[in-house]
């Protein structure tokens, strides 16, 4: 014997879907970017990319000088001012790029999510927040070593490389940014 059962009417079955809002929201409503405060990088860090690229500079005179010698033997002179005059351009274009995107640099770990901008000419701002961290580390290079800096790398889900890199930040610091942001990343896999 087959019983009789109902179907629900077509109301019962639209019913859940009238629970479901997805209001607009206006332009102004929508938290900015633009607006938080970022945290400088340590000063270190400048002296530190001051130093690297002093380095790369020597290198790369002393390599020009090397071409310079065995390629150009004729017209040496006038071939050495045209490459002290580039190389000279050239360093102080390096050092001052490096001087002002220092000041561009900044991170801000906020509630909810942790964000680093950088950039003077290509501009970048990353956030990521805690509910996608898969795992954070510190490192440090010689360099970072020798100018007592550490690196905070930032991995999400599905990736090798870092998503977030925040160099230029003191190690105590960043072994607490690093233990907030753990910290944050099971409180949300909890919930």
């Amino acid at each position: 014997m087959i019983e009789n059962t109902e179907l629900p009417n077509e109301t019962e079955i639209i019913s859940p879907l009238l629970d479901f809002e997805n209001n607009q929201l206006s332009i102004d409503q929508i938290p900015r970017i633009d607006q938080v405060n970022y945290e400088q990088l340590e000063k270190n860090y400048l002296w530190m990319t001051l130093v690297q690229n002093a380095i790369f500079l020597a290198v790369l005179f002393g390599v020009g000088m090397i071409f310079l010698v065995t390629v150009f033997l004729d017209n040496f002179f006038i071939n050495l001012i045209k490459f002290m005059g580039g190389w000279l351009l050239f360093a102080i274009a390096l050092v001052s790029l490096s001087w002002l995107g220092f000041y561009r640099k900044g991170f801000a770990l906020r509630e909810r999510d942790i964000t680093y901008k950088t950039g003077l000419i290509f501009k970048s701002v990353t956030t990521i927040p805690f509910n996608r961290v898969q795992h954070c580390e510190l490192k440090k290079g010689p360099f970072e070593e020798m100018f007592t800096l550490s690196r905070l790398r930032v991995y999400t889900a599905g990736g090798m490389a870092s998503d977030l890199s925040i160099p230029g930040l003191e190690p105590k610091i960043a072994e607490n940014m690093k233990q907030f942001i753990l910290k944050k990343t099971e409180e949300d896999e909890e919930e």
